[in-house]
């Protein structure tokens, strides 16, 4: 399949997914919006990801699942009661556990979303989690971590993460950066490669 064609399938079915499933007001929620109508096409268009590693899942993400039809989609969250919004392939267990349950260089593309601070609050299972990450995603993968920038609900500042040292910044080309911060809730995306050896 040649990028064009990638790109008028992803940007359609991408809207089609938002206005079937996205009920919520999107001015409200800007940093949904973001990521199903641009991120996720993005990464569609330009990676063609095969393996997907989403970790955290919400009852507003279900439909999430759908816009990797047809590839290796692998979904992860602690709490049991999220198995129903996960993939087919859903594990229950802490995001500190990913090399449990992985090899090394599994994935193409991995999404951490509203898990820092909403349940990964400790030192060590912080460093655990983004050290998995780095053992898990293939060299040269995209690795995409969205949180809430506020005090409250960052439990260790990103520079004292010392697994995070092991991505280099990633230029985002549709959002013009490697950091884009939401207008609601300050919700921030940073965006990260995994250096080729």
């Amino acid at each position: 399949m040649i990028k064009p064609f990638r790109y008028i399938y992803y940007t359609i079915y991408s809207r089609y997914l938002i206005k079937k499933y996205a009920a919520y007001e999107r001015p409200k929620f800007e940093d949904r919006d973001i990521l199903e109508r641009i991120i996720f096409p993005y990464i569609l268009i330009e990676f063609d990801p095969k393996k997907i590693l989403d970790i955290g899942r919400e009852d507003y993400q279900f439909f999430y699942n759908r816009y990797f039809s047809g590839r290796e989609l692998w979904t992860i969250d602690i709490d049991p009661e999220r198995k129903q919004f996960g993939s087919k392939n859903h594990i229950i267990d802490s995001a500190a556990n990913l090399k449990r349950h992985f090899g090394q260089a599994t994935f193409d593309f991995i999404l951490m979303n509203g898990v820092f601070g909403w349940g990964l609050n400790k030192p060590a299972e912080i460093e655990s989690a983004f050290d998995g990450i780095s053992a898990v995603l293939k060299p040269g993968g995209i690795f995409i971590f969205g949180y809430n920038n506020v005090p409250d609900l960052v439990p260790v500042p990103l520079e004292n993460i010392r697994a995070l040292k092991k991505f280099t910044p990633y230029y985002f080309k549709p959002l013009g950066g490697a950091v884009f911060k939401s207008k609601n809730g300050e919700h921030t995306y940073n965006f990260y490669n995994k250096p080729r050896k």
